[in-house]
């Protein structure tokens, strides 16, 4: 088998691969007037504290809408704006949506591919502060993606991101409506020009340009190849077979598809919470507020303590209950041995 280069148009200098997840986004490109072509991270510029822009090689995917006076009137903007757009999305919108989870949009993708509402519904957030703008799951990964085109607009300003090849990936068990609400998501973003790709098949590609050198000795006629991709909200398992060709040569064919599966990271971020909810209650139930600062809290935790070079412990802190706002905050410590 050989790996030809795809066949985008010929006017486009870079091609852009964007994985639009649930938890964090992703954006890598190449280079066409490179030889050979190299695949390199888009580094996006982001709000990482009010007032405080770098570039992360991640966004997560997370849109928060502070309350009025919460910040000062220029500290949500962006390099590229002459004025504060009145949200965030990124480190900030996740990092302040953990203690205000009512005014905080996670997991938009997840309600994408939710047969169960009106995916095109201003439903999000789900349990919103009274004075908190509702946007529908395609609205909120629209504002995701036209801010990564805001920031490549900026950096790349002579080859604005539309006019650029722009391959999105999305779950293999996505239904067809959850395809096609992806696709008008990057539409109300400005770009109209995607490629969608499997998420298992794009990971499978990144093995092969993984093993550029010897990957034809690791494979052989017969083989089954199975993918498995656990992401934030859903688990996608896709089966590849390696057929033989003349000349000694492979081709790859998929062979299955697993059905769809919403469970993924952020259930393990539940079932952590539901854990720790038990040993902070004595088998209680905490209130609503505490409860949702406690699962944001608890995607940090599984982050660190299931991380390269993870500590040993870290510390939980919640809110005071009932009307208790100042004082009396709960503080739980975590292990890693626990978590895993």
């Amino acid at each position: 088998m050989t790996v030809a280069q795809p066949n985008f148009s010929q006017q486009a200098r870079f091609v852009v691969g964007f994985d639009l997840g649930t938890t964090n986004s992703a954006v890598t490109y190449v280079d066409t007037e490179e030889e050979p072509w190299r695949i390199r991270t888009f580094l996006v510029p982001q709000l990482v504290a009010p007032g405080q822009v770098e570039a992360r090689e991640t966004v997560p995917s997370f849109h928060y809408q502070p309350a009025g006076g919460e910040m000062a009137g220029d500290a949500l903007r962006l390099p590229w704006s002459q004025q504060s757009p009145g949200y965030c999305v990124g480190f900030l919108a996740r990092d302040q949506g953990t203690a205000a989870p009512g005014r905080l949009i996670a997991s938009a993708k997840s309600w994408l591919c939710h047969t169960g509402v009106d995916r095109t519904a201003d439903l999000l957030p789900w349990h919103n502060a009274a004075d908190v703008e509702r946007l529908s799951p395609v609205e909120a990964s629209g504002r995701l993606i036209a801010h990564v085109r805001a920031a490549w607009d900026h950096r790349f300003p002579e080859h604005p991101l539309a006019e650029q090849d722009l391959v999105l990936t999305l779950p293999a068990s996505f239904d067809e409506v959850a395809r096609e609400l992806t696709v008008k998501a990057a539409a109300r973003a400005g770009l109209s020009r995607v490629v969608l790709i499997e998420e298992p098949q794009a990971a499978f590609y990144a093995w092969i340009d993984a093993h550029s050198e010897d990957w034809q000795q690791r494979v052989r006629p017969g083989q089954k190849i199975l993918v498995c991709d656990i992401g934030g909200g859903t688990s996608d398992f896709t089966l590849i077979r390696v057929r033989g060709e003349a000349g000694g040569k492979v081709r790859f064919h998929r062979v299955a598809v697993g059905d769809h599966l919403i469970l993924g990271g952020d259930n393990f971020d539940l079932a952590l919470a539901q854990h720790l909810e038990k040993r902070l209650t004595n088998d209680g139930r905490l209130e609503p507020r505490q409860w949702s600062v406690l699962v944001r809290s608890c995607r940090r935790v599984k982050e660190t303590l299931l991380g390269g070079g993870a500590p040993e412990r870290l510390t939980v802190h919640l809110p005071a209950a009932g009307s208790r706002l100042i004082g009396g905050g709960v503080q739980l410590e975590v292990t890693r041995d626990e978590v895993r």
